[in-house]
């Protein structure tokens, strides 16, 4: 038994204007044809699949029989498909990048880093982004292998040789606790926390000196996601990003700690990628986005 033929382009984007018009003589208008030549569009598609699309003679209007609504399903995805091919097509002709790839310290986070892929994709809907969140000096091995052609990271954490760095604004950083953490209850001295856990980014390095740290006892942690949850549950206190941890300090889950020999400020971070592999016009507009 012969299975179905193949229909062309032609005849499923026939098939998508009379199902969304709801007539032939609509469709042929809305393609700039006769409607002789609608009809023997639909008529041939119908019998290179085998089955009746529409049911004629009803009504007035053709009906999608119930393999017409399938059918007509995968028509939709194979012509979105084909429009996305041509537009990928016209913006590689026009220079634009077949990917961007950007890495971003696990520091940023939060709502202006989503606010500016949400606007990527708005701009370039034809570009796929790859992202990548690595902690402190994997932004800059990331740069350096190739995984990403864009970072934003922190220059204390980077070898800053044959890396462009631009300017950007920091990540304030803040001290907080579990409520029921000895160092948030009230009365007890600041300098109590040379004695309490402080939880502490791996690799939190500079130069050969701590960032931060000034707790006897420190835990180091691979991950920030990670870091947070061991200080909601009350194992030790840390420095957060202020955007990351907002709402739990709204909510009452952590507690803001003043410290006397903690002193957080901002988290410096710097856009960089490789001199040699300069980002393309997509790249260069996220870059400016995120800046």
């Amino acid at each position: 038994m012969r299975g179905p033929g193949n229909p062309t382009l032609d005849q499923l984007q026939v098939l998508l204007a009379v199902a969304e018009a709801g007539s032939f003589t609509e469709a042929a208008r809305r393609l700039g044809r006769a409607v002789s030549a609608i009809s023997y569009a639909t008529d041939t598609l119908e019998a290179q699949l085998g089955v009746s699309l529409f049911a004629r003679g009803t009504t007035r209007k053709p009906r999608l029989t119930e393999a017409g609504e399938a059918i007509l399903s995968e028509a939709r995805a194979v012509v979105l498909s084909i429009d996305t091919l041509r537009a990928r097509v016209k913006g590689l002709n026009d220079g634009l990048e077949s990917e961007v790839s950007l890495v971003v310290d696990s520091m940023f986070q939060g709502d202006h880093l989503i606010a500016a892929l949400a606007d990527f994709h708005g701009t370039f809907p034809t570009v796929p982004l790859r992202l990548l969140v690595k902690p402190l000096n994997g932004v800059e091995r990331a740069l350096r292998r190739g995984d990403a052609g864009i970072g934003v990271g922190s220059p204390l954490h980077m070898d800053v040789t044959g890396l462009r760095l631009l300017a950007f604004s920091g990540v304030p950083l803040v001290a907080v606790a579990a409520p029921n953490h000895p160092l948030a209850m009230a009365g007890v001295s600041p300098a109590r926390a040379l004695d309490h856990v402080q939880l502490v980014l791996m690799d939190q390095r500079a130069e050969g000196r701590d960032l931060g740290v000034v707790s006897q006892a420190v835990w180091r942690v691979g991950d920030l996601n990670l870091k947070l949850q061991m200080i909601l549950r009350g194992i030790g206190w840390g420095g957060m990003p202020e955007p990351m941890v907002r709402a739990d300090i709204e909510a009452g889950r952590l507690v803001l700690l003043d410290l006397d020999d903690y002193r957080a400020g901002e988290y410096m971070l710097r856009v960089a990628y490789k001199i040699e592999t300069p980002p393309g016009p997509a790249g260069r507009w996220l870059i400016d986005r995120l800046r």
